[in-house]
């Protein structure tokens, strides 16, 4: 299981794919075709993973409350043993991002969690370059996917808020969440998650 540095301290959770959909039990064979869905719980700092058969998505098949759609992406159940590759590359990453924007409003700390998972994700983004700061306003950066036109040619902007996280923190939940994506597995190191 990778582990993901919460905002103050604690740790996110996310599992690696568990080759079983959450809405049919199936197990996910070599080959299949599936939705990963990125959930937080509404009570707490837990980040999951939910992996669905594509045809249990296409049939409605979605988390359910309290847990909270933050992004899903697609992929293929690969061989057992295969060669490591990103579980997200990065249009999905870019499309998770975008998603992080539209999900419905949490309250309290589930609201912090979603700023902070956004902001550092867009930090991520802006390093492998997919992501442009244009600007701020106030205590949010204002950016674009790279190679989309400027506004008013392109879409507008998108607002991503500052949470107030400090440079250790931001680091840690960079590192960790970089890791997560890219399929590593992070054990927390020493006091720091």
């Amino acid at each position: 299981m990778s582990r993901v540095a919460g905002t103050q301290g604690g740790s996110y959770s996310i599992g690696s794919p568990t080759r079983r959909c959450a809405a049919t039990e199936r197990e996910l064979a070599t080959g299949d075709r599936y939705v990963a869905a990125l959930v937080q719980h509404s009570d707490g700092d837990v980040f999951e993973r939910l992996d669905y058969a594509e045809e249990a998505w296409a049939g409605g098949a979605r988390p359910a409350r309290p847990l909270i759609l933050l992004g899903f992406w697609r992929g293929v159940v690969p061989e057992p043993g295969a060669k490591k590759r990103m579980l997200i590359d990065d249009q999905s990453l870019l499309e998770l991002f975008e998603q992080s924007g539209e999900s419905e409003q949490i309250d309290g700390e589930g609201e912090k969690d979603r700023l902070a998972f956004r902001f550092v994700l867009a930090l991520i983004l802006m390093r492998k370059r997919l992501l442009t700061q244009e600007g701020s306003r106030g205590r949010s950066m204002l950016v674009r996917a790279r190679g989309t036109p400027r506004p008013p040619e392109g879409p507008p902007l998108q607002e991503v808020e500052d949470p107030g996280l400090d440079a250790g923190t931001i680091g840690r939940v960079t590192e960790r969440l970089g890791a997560v994506i890219s399929g590593e597995d992070v054990a927390p190191k020493g006091n720091q998650a």
